[in-house]
């Protein structure tokens, strides 16, 4: 990059980033996919200086730019979802609560017992922290020390567990 665009991008970024960040977390409730939409909004920008630069409204094209990450980052984040955690039960309004030690669904409490009994605690813990409440691959793997890969990798053969011993129902 040039230094113009260099001085350009900087300042946008400094002048934008918390808006932008908080406009995110509002969207998403989640901090650390909240900051990966923004880097990547910005990143975007780095990509397409040139028409950043020469667009009427820059902050403009940033928020449109975040809006439309934001969209395509729920999809892919409902997608996985659907994909890699299909228990056939209603977890989308109740993920939040059934969180916490004492839910009140019954139907699905049961379920989470009895998958919380099935599987040692720590693979509960990790399916817990990434299917209830939604946290990240990279901030769950950061904190067991161990990369994002092997942290997939150890949910994926969580779910296959699941599968076989849940095989009646599905």
């Amino acid at each position: 990059m040039r230094p113009e665009e260099d001085a350009f991008l900087e300042e946008l970024y400094r002048e934008l980033f918390p808006k932008l960040w908080r406009y995110a977390l509002t969207a998403l409730r989640d901090p650390e996919r909240a900051r990966e939409v923004v880097q990547d909004t910005f990143h975007e920008a780095v990509r397409r200086i040139d028409v950043l630069m020469e667009h009427g409204n820059p902050r403009g094209w940033l928020m449109e730019t975040l809006k439309n990450k934001i969209k395509r980052a729920e999809r892919d984040f409902n997608r996985y979802v659907l994909h890699f955690l299909s228990l056939h039960s209603d977890l989308a309004q109740e993920d939040r609560a059934l969180a916490a030690e004492d839910p009140v669904f019954p139907g699905t409490v049961d379920i989470l017992r009895e998958i919380r009994d099935f599987l040692p605690p720590d693979d509960w813990e990790l399916l817990r922290e990434i299917a209830l409440e939604k946290r990240t691959y990279l901030t769950v793997s950061r904190e067991l020390g161990i990369n994002v890969w092997t942290c997939q990798k150890r949910v994926q053969r969580i779910r296959e567990k699941l599968r076989k011993h849940f095989q009646e129902y599905l």
